[in-house]
């Protein structure tokens, strides 16, 4: 079996190695109309983005979601008026409570943030953007680290 020790190296590691650089991350400015937003999600097939400034900063997240309950509250009917997209900024309808976490944080702490949400933004200590976390890529790793706790466990078995 794996030794203690191992598994609080994997918990205890910095996420520094499974963030996506933010050359891969697709991005919208808070200042782009709900129309360029909702256009750059449905052609990247994805739900939700970060919101990046022009300091290189975070401001929230946009998604889907966020702008149709925003086009929903300004209509204030159960209709939504599409041609309204372009009048509205994606700052008007983004969450603002996704600040992200340091590049330097620890695998555990990640893990606990990802339980709710499918990524996560990194800043660096200046507060720059530098890429995204994703569950996926840290649920690759606790799977791979199960998978080496069963071969070992099965080895110690023969």
């Amino acid at each position: 079996m794996l030794k203690r020790d191992q598994a609080g190296y994997l918990f205890s590691r910095e996420i520094t190695p499974f963030i996506i650089p933010k050359e891969k991350v697709v991005v919208v400015d808070p200042d782009w109309s709900l129309e360029r937003a909702l256009l750059v999600l449905t052609r990247k097939a994805t739900n939700s983005v970060p919101v990046i400034n022009q300091k290189g900063q975070i401001d929230g997240i946009i998604s889907k979601t966020d702008i149709l309950d925003f086009l929903l509250k300004m209509e204030k009917k159960d209709t939504i008026d599409f041609s309204r997209l372009g009048k509205h900024k994606v700052k008007d309808a983004m969450d603002k409570n996704h600040s992200g976490i340091l590049a330097n944080s620890i695998f555990s702490f990640a893990f606990e943030v990802l339980v709710n949400r499918s990524y996560i933004p990194i800043i660096d200590l200046k507060g720059q953007f530098v890429g995204i976390l994703t569950r996926k890529v840290m649920m690759e790793q606790v799977i791979e680290y199960f998978k080496k706790e069963y071969m070992e466990t099965i080895a110690d078995q023969v």
